[in-house]
């Protein structure tokens, strides 16, 4: 798997945390929880200024008025199906009502017509396996940015 942001290729330091880390609480840099998982060890991750990223599902986007993400350095919404359009709308609300300035990230099933529409939704990068690489910057570089909707 790559990383596209912006129509570059970036590394990739996030991994989902493992169940048996999870369990003894061995919670490093880059680790990626759920939003059951973040909600659970959130003080511990506070408390030590780790770098961690969320991920959501695309059919469970939701947030309690609790959920503090301004230690969260990225947040990783899997789109389950190209279909879908819920992720779409939580970036967005991420992005104004909640104040997340983190990256956003859209992995899962996406295809490469809808990489615009998550820019502008607050998406910041898109994560796509190695041999698409070339179909996702041949469309992202026939992009004139020209649009009719504002």
């Amino acid at each position: 798997m790559i990383i596209l942001q912006k129509n570059h290729e970036h590394k990739n330091h996030y991994k989902k945390i493992k169940e048996q880390d999870f369990l003894k609480k061995k919670i490093s840099n880059g680790s990626i929880l759920t939003i059951s998982q973040w909600r659970e060890v959130e003080h511990i991750i506070q408390a030590q200024e780790i770098d961690v990223a969320i991920e959501f599902s695309s059919d469970a986007c939701i947030l309690c008025e609790n959920d503090k993400l301004s230690k969260v350095a990225m947040i990783q919404i899997n789109f389950k199906t190209f279909k879908d359009g819920r992720p779409y709308t939580f970036a967005k609300m991420l992005r104004k009502k909640h104040n997340f300035t983190g990256e956003l990230r859209a992995t899962g099933h996406i295809i490469p017509d809808q990489y615009i529409f998550l820019i502008r939704c607050g998406f910041d990068s898109v994560e796509i396996e190695e041999e698409h690489k070339e179909t996702w910057l041949e469309l992202l570089e026939m992009d004139e940015g020209l649009y009719y909707q504002p």
